[in-house]
């Protein structure tokens, strides 16, 4: 069974669902542009390490952003919070059901 979430997190959650990607987004740019300036490293190992980074990276962001549906957007925020996407400050605009839930998942962040 799903549990869904206040109208009023699933409106915020959607309105900062581009902001959220972009960061992913960008953190992954900037780790690929460490793997390819990294000295020591072969062409080809650079080229491995890059390809493993993206193949990481693209399933983190299918599990964040993939099927956005207000049916499983409790799994979306659990994945977003895991990757560190979504911050203290985000919580602070979500529901106190929504901040208990994840208090209970991970009562030590």
């Amino acid at each position: 069974m799903a549990l869904t979430l206040p109208e009023s997190d699933w409106k915020y959650l959607k309105r900062i669902k581009d902001e959220l990607l972009a960061d992913l987004c960008r953190r992954i740019n900037e780790k690929a542009v460490r793997i390819v300036q990294r000295p020591g490293l072969t062409e080809h190992e650079k080229y491995q390490k890059l390809y493993r980074h993206i193949e990481d990276s693209d399933k983190i962001v299918a599990n964040c952003f993939d099927d956005w549906r207000h049916s499983n957007l409790w799994l979306k925020v659990v994945c977003l919070r895991k990757h560190k996407l979504l911050s203290d400050d985000h919580l602070k605009s979500l529901s106190g059901e929504l901040r208990d839930r994840l208090e209970l998942l991970n009562p030590q962040a």
